[in-house]
């Protein structure tokens, strides 16, 4: 059973982390509205895929606290995947779902991309699917920040049994 104190620090590090996630998303805009401004050279596109890069981050440190918080049991072959696919799944008397597996599978292709461009050094980033990821962002962070909300109010509840 975890105590009231470990509880209350991961629903404090889950609300900083959202803190976080809306400090990177301003970063975000600042890119996309320079980018609209100007004549983007490779330069431009990879910022904005930096940026895009330390959002998936940011979301993947979310849902490690929360895994580790509650499973604790990641397989090391495939545990990025597996992470993001285990937050859209509620575990009966362990913790509920964060998100539906539609959302799962948005988040999946920021993590795709995050992987690519980690690791881009011997070939040029494909600036058509950054575009196509660009246009996405948004509404993925959007019903994130709504999936985020909804948890934090159902691990209030569960906080209110301990």
């Amino acid at each position: 059973m975890k105590s009231r104190v470990s509880f209350l620090r991961l629903i404090s590090e889950l609300e900083n982390d959202i803190e976080i996630l809306s400090e990177l998303m301003k970063k975000y805009k600042k890119i996309n509205a320079k980018i609209k401004s100007i004549k983007p050279d490779e330069f431009d596109w990879a910022s904005l895929g930096f940026v895009i890069h330390n959002v998936y981050n940011l979301l993947e440190n979310y849902f490690l606290r929360v895994s580790k918080y509650f499973e604790n049991d990641l397989d090391s072959a495939s545990w990025h995947k597996d992470l993001v696919n285990r937050m859209s799944l509620e575990i009966e008397d362990v913790r509920p779902r964060l998100f539906d597996r539609n959302l799962a599978e948005k988040i999946n292709e920021l993590r795709a991309f995050r992987h690519i461009f980690r690791f881009i050094y011997q070939s040029d980033l494909d600036i058509e699917k950054l575009k196509a990821l660009n246009i996405k962002l948004p509404e993925i962070i959007k019903r994130f920040n709504n999936c985020h909300g909804h948890f934090i109010q159902q691990l209030r509840k569960i906080l209110g049994s301990l």
